[in-house]
């Protein structure tokens, strides 16, 4: 293909995602825009050669931001919203979370076309200063940098433009089967009360960037991936009305006493009673005839593992 060519495919690919992107906020499906996140972090990356990684879920001050490259130090906020207040929201949310002590470079890429904004720059001063000019790429912006790719690396993009975005109706896949019987089998599991020293109180980063901090990069990129694939679904089958709060209530505290002592058994290991889980759960399941998708139950439970009703954290040792 002639650098033409592969430009046309790229920039048809990218209008594709932008109209599904918008389509799927008109109707207020929110998991669309995790998805995005993930997509233009390993796109650009393999175009500009960053580093970057998805930093916004479990670190509470990267609020403001979605990507990071410590050693390119910049870092980027995915969105499909346009609008200065936005713009403005990110930039102090950025500076409030004292994020320009390890980025020298705040980008917002909006999924779609960059408005015409009245001010030039945000901060100033003592304040970190963000260009709107440079520094807010609309889907055009984007595609003018992308047109001064060599040809190699458009080829690339184009490549991985094909590969990851559909132009065809979706197959319809049984992770709702999946999650639906999950949930009724541990659902109806015997439940014990919950022991003394479990802390009720949520502490994911607590959980993940320190307890479990030999494991954090594998829990983090397992909960990124999966979610791009799952996060929807399972939306969809917890706000079913038919499972019913008191349902839902048996199944946290199960899991909360049964993947303590998972985790006992693997001595500490969340990777090791993670895979044992998984893998009991799936027997649980039993055989059946639906072909049950064990990586949507892996994203079950590592939803939970967030939620903090999987390996729970202890009062004396995580006060």
């Amino acid at each position: 293909m002639n650098r033409k060519s592969l430009l046309d495919g790229i920039i048809h690919y990218l209008s594709i995602l932008r109209v599904s992107v918008e389509l799927h906020n008109s109707l207020n499906h929110q998991d669309i825009n995790v998805v995005s996140e993930n997509f233009f972090r390993d796109f650009l990356n393999l175009a500009f050669g960053y580093e970057l990684k998805n930093i916004n879920i479990v670190e509470k001050n990267a609020r403001a931001i979605d990507l990071g490259d410590e050693d390119a130090r910049i870092a980027i906020q995915v969105t499909s919203t346009a609008g200065m207040p936005k713009i403005k929201y990110t930039h102090s949310g950025f500076v409030a979370g004292g994020l320009d002590a390890k980025y020298d470079r705040l980008v917002v890429l909006v999924i779609g076309e960059k408005k015409t904004y009245r001010q030039d720059s945000l901060g100033g001063g003592d304040v970190f200063a963000m260009s709107i000019k440079d520094d807010v790429w609309g889907l055009d912006e984007l595609l003018a940098r992308i047109d001064d790719l060599p040809p190699e690396k458009l080829v690339q993009c184009f490549d991985y433009l094909k590969a990851g975005i559909s132009t065809r109706q979706p197959r319809e896949a049984n992770e709702v089967l999946t999650l639906l019987r999950l949930i009724e089998v541990l659902s109806e599991s015997e439940v014990e009360a919950v022991a003394a020293d479990i802390r009720v109180d949520p502490d994911p980063e607590g959980k993940i960037n320190a307890r479990f901090a030999d494991h954090a990069d594998f829990l983090k990129r397992q909960f990124t991936d999966l979610h791009a694939l799952y996060g929807a679904t399972l939306a969809e089958v917890s706000g079913q009305s038919d499972i019913g709060h008191g349902r839902m209530l048996k199944l946290q505290i199960y899991l909360t006493n049964w993947s303590d002592r998972v985790l006992q058994e693997c001595a500490g290991d969340p990777e090791q009673a993670l895979e044992t889980m998984v893998i009991r759960i799936m027997e649980k399941m039993g055989d059946g005839t639906a072909g049950f998708d064990e990586s949507a139950v892996r994203f079950y439970l590592i939803d939970q593992l967030i939620r903090c009703n999987v390996f729970p954290n202890k009062t004396a040792a995580h006060a």
